[in-house]
């Protein structure tokens, strides 16, 4: 794999406010972990990072906001755990090109930064209810992604984070109901702003190395995979003003641009 190095330092070190849905089709991906019995963890992180600033919530949330949020986050942070494990596991898979192999393993630091943000939003959220069946159907999810070798590993993570591009937006959106909590909304906001980066370079990646047909039906399979898995928590998608059935349907579809055949 090989990418300009004028464009990686762009795409890794600046960071763009104000993304829309369709900015974010230009970052879910799996990891092998062992540790799920914490509700809100689906893997086990070395060394997890503490949140960065702005991503602490002091002020009360109200319930009819904070508890749908405490149960959806969960599934949001079993995401971000496997994506900085994938990310640190794929900068050392591209050795031969030290300029992927550092974009990589910037992008992981990145997805530490987001679970530490997702953890510190939990902390200030109501306890969310048994989630471990929801859990494990997505971190079995998130393991078999890595089939099929780098390219199609991170030929779905752009796939998947395209995706959480999606479901941040619509949380953030201007009906949603986080418009009342903007130190929540702006956590999301600038976890959705990072991840639309990551799309960016991870699909340049990609589509550097070719196999257009392999690497778009890879990408569907997996964006599929991950609409069935938002589903289960249409309660709370539903709960936050956010329509479950048009989410889960946008989601399903693969963008032409991101992977064009």
């Amino acid at each position: 794999m090989a990418l300009d190095p004028h464009f990686l330092r762009a795409t890794v070190g600046d960071h763009t406010h104000g993304r829309t849905d369709d900015q974010c089709h230009g970052v879910a991906v799996p990891a092998v972990g062992d540790d799920h019995r914490a509700i809100a963890h689906c893997f086990t992180l070395v060394n997890r990072q503490l949140p960065r600033p702005g991503s602490v919530v002091d002020a009360d949330v109200p319930e009819a906001i904070g508890q749908p949020l405490a149960n959806l986050l969960p599934l949001l942070g079993c995401g971000e755990e496997a994506a900085a494990l994938a990310f640190e596991g794929l900068s050392t898979a591209v050795v031969v090109d030290p300029v992927a192999t550092a974009v990589l393993a910037a992008i992981a630091s990145e997805e530490r930064g987001h679970d530490a943000s997702i953890r510190a939003l939990l902390a200030a959220l109501p306890p969310a209810p048994r989630l471990e069946s929801m859990l494990t159907r997505a971190r079995r999810f998130h393991i078999r992604l890595a089939a099929g070798g780098t390219t199609l590993h991170l030929a779905r993570i752009a796939a998947l984070d395209s995706a959480v591009c999606i479901i941040l937006s619509r949380l953030t959106g201007k009906h949603g109901r986080l418009v009342g909590t903007p130190a929540i909304r702006g956590v999301l906001t600038r976890i959705r702003d990072d991840e639309a980066r990551h799309v960016t370079a991870s699909r340049r990646l990609v589509l550097a190395v070719g196999e257009r047909t392999r690497v778009r039906d890879a990408a569907a399979v997996a964006r599929d995979g991950l609409a069935n898995i938002l589903a289960l928590a249409s309660d709370a998608f539903e709960a936050l003003a956010v329509d479950p059935t048009r989410l889960v349907a946008d989601v399903r579809n693969l963008p032409n641009g991101l992977f064009p055949a």
